[in-house]
């Protein structure tokens, strides 16, 4: 039962954030860099930001999902990093429609659909590298080499208690 719980609500929130957190400034990072090479009008900037970006915003979320699951940084954060890029995007047509950044249009409408479609990609992306994460963890408690007792991090509420001390 300890490794549901862990699989399910996660027993490294300190990992989990920083999986969320870090995807989050990595995405942001090419975002502001595709953003400027644009701008710039860099070719070369301007084909690696156009091969990054989707590999970021549509690929990554499945494999950190599934080595959040690993970890067992729980399936909110495993979840979460699925709609990091939607909010990314969402916070940076915002905030260059405050600004008045000029190329950056929030006045419009297929702007939202883009942001919906980057959210409803990332999230079922990393629902699946969640499932195979979880499937990983699961099969290699069965085998008896995977189980989350003895790996000596204990996770952030560890006490130094087992269960059955309780």
């Amino acid at each position: 039962m300890p490794t549901t719980e862990a699989l399910l609500f996660g027993r490294r929130r300190v990992r989990a954030v920083g999986l969320v957190v870090g995807f989050a400034g990595a995405v942001t990072l090419a975002l502001v860099a595709a953003f400027a090479a644009e701008s710039a009008d860099v070719t070369a900037a301007s084909a690696l930001t156009d091969r990054l970006l989707p590999l970021l915003v549509f690929y990554a979320p499945g494999p950190l999902a599934a080595a959040g699951a690993y970890a067992r940084c729980g399936g909110p954060a495993c979840l979460a990093v699925g709609v990091v890029p939607a909010v990314v995007l969402g916070g940076f047509v915002l905030l260059g429609t405050v600004v008045g950044v000029p190329g950056v249009n929030g006045g419009n409408p297929a702007i939202g659909d883009v942001t919906v479609s980057f959210a409803a990609i990332g999230l079922s992306s990393a629902f699946v590298g969640y499932c195979a994460g979880v499937t990983g963890v699961l099969g290699a408690d069965l085998l008896g080499f995977g189980s989350d007792d003895g790996d000596g991090e204990g996770g952030d509420e560890d006490d130094g208690k087992s269960r059955e001390d309780e």
